[in-house]
């Protein structure tokens, strides 16, 4: 029997209307979530009554667990390492089966692992969120746990099942001498492995982390993954695991284990909590082994808005208005991992309509935009940014997305395509605004040509918001204020945080918002090109006839408590 629509059991149960269901099916379609979670956000159900419904369309149980009785001897089961890590609580056993409860019925990823570690039959039940975070006190105590804590456990469970004798990959294979393939996958699969890289994906997708990194060194593997722009130790397993870890992230990412002398590139999707992550997986080959990085992008969280940036009100009425202007050249400014591609992803939701052809060319695509033809470059088989466009251009598009200006060849195909009629959108790798415009003159664009066609670049940077659960006030000193350019009048009436850190946030942070600079070039400003200025006297002239730049972008977050004084100092350096 097929499985109902949540749509069709929320109208069986008349937890919505008609009109409710619509209005949240459009907004899904615009923003890409759930439609649970999307009906929870217009407020026409509650958290509660989504987890029921999900219950009866999964079919699992739903408990209230401050009306269950659990069994002591059930909680012995599992220790506290495993429940706080999967967020899961042991309820009873049921003959050959222990019953948990769960807070996500659609997530497999932790419940296929659940039946794995305990080593028998797993049914589970669904509870509510806080209910279940209660009882995991009650039952655990408060201590948060550490993924050591989890190899730990694994490696003493191990040891027992093998009479005290280590059951990881050994020595030799730590230090990465193995050469047989079939030895790797061995060592790849082993329980302790599998169990350790299960835990640093599902710990990368609980913290929203964008980047995880493998390093090896000469007496130390280290684990790292990045937070909000920030990098943090997150483990560092033993040899003995090190390299059976290594050989996971190669295989599941369908790259050449046996090779491990060349660069290479691989790509894995998974599921957990409701999220698709998709990770972008890379080596290189280092003098203590092969050093890994990987790229994550949670599809789920697409919901950027011209209006949730962090752009100003003038901003985005600037902005507004340059992306629905018919030709021409818009470009995004700033270093890797600044935000420029969702400044332009938002930027393009605000004019995605039927009645425009969108088309993308991206390395990688990170998001999915609907409604957009998005081509993924391809530069091993010779599908560059540049002979994608030649072949867009004949698709008869309206607005081209150009996932980053690399070269001559992809700037000039860029500016023939705003020349014959098109608006294109692009990144590059510059320090602000007005070095777009010295940057593509490097890359032996005519200057002229660029005074046909860029209407506008825009500068950003991110900075680190801080946690509205732990920020506390306080007084800075001058020369903290020095740094950033805030004068005792500015700060009349206001009051500024600094970060403190609880269990909430990392280091008193949570999430990052944009500051901008967005430059609209006059002719003056093109006539101080074609002279060939310095990129000093054109960012003086910029700000002169009115670009508000980063810094004062940064000023207005630290006033307004969004962000702190060093966040943005660390960003701002150098510019005025």
């Amino acid at each position: 029997m097929a499985k109902k629509l949540l749509g069709q059991v929320l109208r069986e149960n008349n937890l919505v209307t008609e009109e409710q269901l619509r209005a949240a099916l459009e907004e899904q379609q615009r923003t890409g979530k759930f439609l649970g979670r999307t009906l929870v956000d217009l407020h026409f159900i509650d958290e509660k009554a989504l987890r029921r419904v999900l219950s009866i369309q999964s079919g699992t149980e739903f408990i209230d667990l401050n009306e269950t009785q659990v069994m002591p001897e059930v909680i012995a089961k599992i220790p506290a390492a495993v429940a706080k890590t999967y967020q899961i609580l042991p309820i009873r056993f049921e003959e050959d089966t222990i019953v948990v409860a769960v807070s996500d019925v659609l997530n497999e990823f932790v419940q296929e692992n659940l039946r794995f570690i305990v080593g028998q039959k797993v049914r589970t039940v669904l509870a509510d969120p806080k209910d279940l975070d209660t009882a995991l006190e009650k039952y655990y105590g408060k201590e948060a746990m550490s993924i050591m804590d989890i190899i730990d456990f694994f490696s003493e469970q191990q040891s027992g099942e093998e009479g005290g004798t280590s059951g990881a990959p050994g020595t030799a294979a730590a230090a990465g001498e193995v050469s047989d393939v079939t030895t790797m996958e061995e060592l790849a699969n082993q329980p302790p492995v599998t169990n350790l890289f299960n835990l640093i994906l599902l710990q990368v997708a609980k913290d929203n982390a964008s980047d995880l990194h493998l390093e090896p060194f000469e007496n130390d593997f280290r684990v790292r993954y990045r937070v909000d722009g920030k990098l943090y130790d997150l483990v560092h397993p033993p040899r003995d695991l090190a390299f059976g870890l290594f050989c996971r992230f190669k295989i599941m990412s369908g790259m050449d284990i046996a090779e491990r002398r060349v660069p290479q590139d691989g790509r894995l999707e998974f599921r957990v909590g409701g999220k698709d992550i998709d990770l972008r997986v890379s080596t290189v080959p280092t003098v203590f082994g092969e050093c890994l990085a990987v790229r994550v992008l949670d599809r789920s969280r697409m919901d950027f808005r011209i209006d949730n940036i962090g752009l100003s009100f003038e901003e985005q009425e600037k902005l507004s208005q340059l992306i629905r202007t018919p030709q021409g050249i818009i470009l995004a400014t700033g270093p890797t991992g600044s935000g420029k591609t969702t400044t332009l992803y938002a930027s393009l939701k605000e004019i995605n309509s039927p009645d425009i052809k969108l088309i993308t060319t991206e390395d990688p695509v990170e998001y999915l935009l609907p409604g957009a033809v998005q081509v993924a470059i391809r530069e091993k088989i010779g599908l560059t940014f540049a002979s994608c466009l030649r072949s867009i251009l004949r698709q008869d598009p309206d607005v081209i997305f150009v996932g980053e200006i690399r070269d001559l060849d992809t700037a000039q195909i860029s500016i023939q395509a705003s020349l014959t009629g098109h608006l294109v959108v692009s990144t590059l790798h510059t320090n602000d605004a007005p070095s777009a415009i010295t940057r593509m003159i490097d890359m032996n664009v005519e200057p002229f040509l660029l005074a046909s066609t860029i209407i506008g670049v825009v500068g950003q940077r991110l900075v680190r918001t801080l946690c509205p659960h732990c920020k506390e006030e306080y007084t800075p000193s001058e020369v903290e204020l020095a740094k950033v350019g805030i004068t005792p009048d500015q700060l009349e009436g206001k009051v500024l945080y600094k970060a403190r850190g609880c269990g909430r946030c990392k280091a008193g942070y949570r999430g990052r918002v944009a500051i901008f600079e967005i430059l609209t070039p006059d002719e003056e400003f093109w006539s101080m090109v074609l002279a060939r200025k310095t990129v000093g006297e054109l960012r003086r002239h910029a700000i002169k006839h009115g670009m508000r730049t980063m810094v004062t972008a940064g000023k207005d977050k630290i006033l307004e408590g969004v962000t702190a004084i060093d966040e943005v100092a660390k960003e701002i350096h150098g510019y005025t």
